[in-house]
């Protein structure tokens, strides 16, 4: 169990963003899609405790992950999580093993990640089906420095999470609720495409996983 300290930015613009980290000389480390499956049992409680339980596959590899927040940690700057992670060999079996507990697909999402680091920090340029976003992780001081350097006004600073953010974002523009978020194949092709950097993008995780 680790704890994840971060900070998102809102209505980023990505390019000026890479060009302000080649500036500053930071680490390139890749860009990839990613593909989720949350999942919670028939009553909503991981929800409703704000826990995450989220199987993600990104380029062939899965990973699951339990994630909440911490009580009384949060700042007004970042959003502090405690989160536990492991890779998973067999993605039937644990499919299964989810089941057997009660745990089915509560809803999906998919992002496309640019990757960097930066003063002791991951900082994510995120582009999702509703927008496109900057995150940064790190040390809360670190985080602050970070910012700093990259020129990111406080004001369009968030510590939602993406589900919370694509529910306004609906909101916003009158559209019916739909806790999932995915892109439109031919536009993932589209964004895929530009500055691909790793060419072996896998399927999306509910092909991998017989729509399950």
């Amino acid at each position: 169990m680790s704890l994840e300290i971060e900070v998102k930015y809102l209505d980023v613009d990505h390019a000026a963003l890479r060009e302000r980290l080649e500036t500053l000389q930071a680490q390139f480390i890749g860009r990839w899609f990613e593909s989720n499956i949350v999942f919670d049992d028939a009553a909503g409680s991981l929800k409703a405790s704000g826990t995450l339980l989220r199987l993600r596959e990104r380029s062939g590899r899965f990973i699951l992950t339990l994630k909440h927040a911490v009580r009384g940690a949060d700042s007004s700057d970042v959003k502090v999580c405690e989160e536990t992670e492991t890779d998973i060999a067999d993605t039937k079996a644990m499919l299964a093993i989810l089941a057997g507990l009660g745990y089915l697909p509560a809803l999906r999402y998919e992002k496309i990640r640019e990757k960097w680091s930066l003063s002791g920090c991951d900082v994510c340029l995120d582009t999702l089906p509703f927008g496109s976003f900057l995150e940064i992780e790190g040390g809360e001081a670190d985080i602050k420095d970070c910012a700093g350097k990259l020129n990111l006004p406080r004001d369009t600073s968030s510590t939602a999470t993406y589900h919370d953010l694509n529910r306004l974002s609906r909101e916003a523009r009158g559209l019916p609720p739909d806790d999932s978020f995915v892109f439109d194949p031919a536009l993932k092709a589209r964004l895929l495409a530009r500055r691909a950097t790793d060419q072996n993008d896998a399927p999306p995780l509910d092909m991998r996983l017989g729509n399950a």
